[in-house]
C-alpha cells in the first residue's frame, strides 16, 4: 500500500491512484493536514465517486504538464461517475505556458506535437479526437461518460479550461467556482466548462468567478465534432469576466438549449452565438436556443484582451439559428457603447423572439438597441425598452 501524506510536500499521486483502482465504489478523501499533491494525471473508472470536502485542496506539482483527472479510457463508454469536492489547484505558473500559442520546453505547441496546423485541425479533427496524452493545460477530461456529476468543486488556475467533455451523456455539473488569479503566460483560453461535439442532456447550474474566456462554451464543431442537444445552463454569475456563454457551430447542429438567471459583468460579450472557425461554404447550425433571467452589463478588458469591437449579444457571420428567444433581458450599461444586439451581414435568424427587454444607457452616447446588418424572418417583439 502507498502511504497519503496530504502534507504538501509528498507526492499523493501513487496512493490516491492505488484507490481508484482497487475498485471501491466510493473513495472519501480524508482531510489533509496541508493539501495533496499530484504529478500525474489521476483515472477514475466507471462508477465510482471521488469524495471530499469542498475545502480540501489537490494541487498539481511543478513541471507535471498533464490533467489533473479523466476518466480511465477516452475509447470506450464509462458509466456513472461523480466528483464531489475539492479545490482542483492546476498551479499554472508551474507548469509549461498555454500549449495552443507558445511552445514548450521541447520547443513545441500543441499542432506541433498532434502533427497538424490549426487551420488544418479545423477540418481533419477527427484524426486527434482524444489525443489523451498531450498537455492541453486543462484541468479536468472527460470523454465518453453516461452519467457524469461535477459538484462542490473549485478549479484554480489552470492553463487553459478548467474541465472539457466530449461525447458526454446524461451529465450534470452544479456548484462550481472558477478562482483563476494566474495566468501562463496571458489571460488566453481560459475557459470554465467547454462542453463539445456528441454531449447531450446535460443541466449546468450554478456557476461563480470569472473566466479569461467563455464561462460556459457549448462547441459543436472544435476538439471533438458532433451534434449537441438538450442542455440547460441555469445560474452564472461572474463580475470582469470575459463573455458568459458562447455556442459554437460551423456544420454540425447545436440544439434545444436553454440559458436563464445570469448575472454579472463580461468585457469581450456577454452571449455569442458564433461560427468562429471553419470554411467559407461551412455555416453553423443551432435550433431552438432560449436565454431568459438575464441581468448583465459590459466592462473593461485586461491588458491582454480589451474586448473593444464585440456587441453585448452577438450571432457572428456565418450562423444560422431556428428559433431564437431573448426574454427578461436586461442590460443596465456605464462603460462601453456596444450594440445590445447585433445580427452580423451573412447571419439568418428565422423565428427570432425579443419579450421584456430593458437597455438602460449611462453613457453620453447612443448605444444601438438592435444592429441588424445580417437577415431576420419573422421577428416577434414586446416590451422593449431603452431608456
Amino acid at each position: 500500500m502507498y502511504q497519503l501524506y496530504g502534507d504538501g510536500l509528498h507526492d499523493d499521486t501513487a496512493a490516491l491512484q492505488q484507490w481508484l483502482d482497487s475498485g471501491a465504489a466510493e473513495i472519501a478523501l480524508p482531510e489533509p493536514s496541508a493539501h495533496y499533491v499530484i504529478s500525474k494525471t489521476l483515472k477514475i473508472h466507471s462508477g465510482q465517486t471521488l469524495r471530499m470536502a469542498p475545502t480540501t485542496r489537490i494541487r498539481l506539482a511543478d513541471n507535471s504538464n498533464c490533467s489533473m483527472l479523466e476518466n480511465a479510457d477516452f475509447s470506450v463508454w464509462a458509466e456513472q461517475i461523480c466528483i464531489d469536492g475539492g479545490i482542483w489547484d492546476y498551479n499554472n505558473i508551474g507548469q509549461e505556458p498555454n500549449p495552443f500559442h507558445f511552445a514548450g520546453k521541447d520547443g513545441k505547441t500543441f499542432y506541433d506535437r498532434v502533427g497538424t496546423t490549426p487551420t488544418e485541425a479545423q477540418h481533419c479533427i477527427a484524426k486527434w479526437t482524444q489525443f489523451p496524452d498531450e498537455y492541453t493545460g486543462f484541468a479536468m477530461r472527460f470523454c465518453r461518460v453516461r452519467g457524469l456529476t461535477l459538484k462542490n468543486l473549485t478549479y484554480r488556475d489552470p492553463v487553459t479550461y478548467g474541465v472539457e467533455f466530449g461525447c458526454v451523456e446524461n451529465f450534470t455539473v452544479q456548484d462550481i467556482r472558477f478562482d483563476y488569479a494566474h495566468c501562463n503566460p496571458k489571460w488566453w483560453n481560459m475557459d470554465g466548462v467547454h462542453i463539445e461535439g456528441g454531449c447531450k442532456n446535460g443541466l449546468v447550474r450554478n456557476l461563480q468567478g470569472a473566466c479569461h474566456d467563455d464561462m460556459v462554451a457549448i462547441t459543436a464543431d472544435d476538439f471533438f465534432y458532433g451534434p449537441i442537444d438538450n442542455v440547460v445552463v441555469d445560474g452564472l454569475h461572474a463580475e470582469k469576466c470575459h463573455s458568459a456563454v458562447r455556442l459554437l457551430s460551423h456544420g454540425l447542429p447545436i440544439r434545444n438549449v436553454t440559458v436563464r438567471n445570469l448575472t454579472g459583468s463580461y468585457y469581450v460579450y456577454c452571449i455569442g452565438l458564433t461560427k468562429y472557425h471553419g470554411g467559407p461554404d461551412e455555416r453553423g447550425v443551432m435550433e431552438n436556443i432560449v436565454f431568459e433571467n438575464v441581468d448583465a452589463c459590459s466592462c473593461s478588458g485586461t491588458p491582454d484582451v480589451g474586448g473593444d469591437g464585440y456587441p453585448f449579444i452577438w450571432v457572428q457571420d456565418g450562423v444560422d439559428v431556428r428559433n431564437l428567444q431573448f426574454r427578461h433581458v436586461r442590460r443596465e450599461e456605464t462603460e462601453r457603447p456596444k450594440p445590445f444586439l447585433q445580427i452580423d451581414k451573412e447571419a439568418t435568424v428565422n423565428g427570432l423572439v425579443l419579450d421584456d427587454l430593458l437597455q438602460i444607457n449611462h453613457l453620453d452616447v447612443p448605444i444601438p438597441f438592435l444592429q441588424l446588418n445580417g437577415r431576420i424572418d419573422d421577428l416577434v417583439q414586446h416590451e422593449t425598452h431603452e431608456f
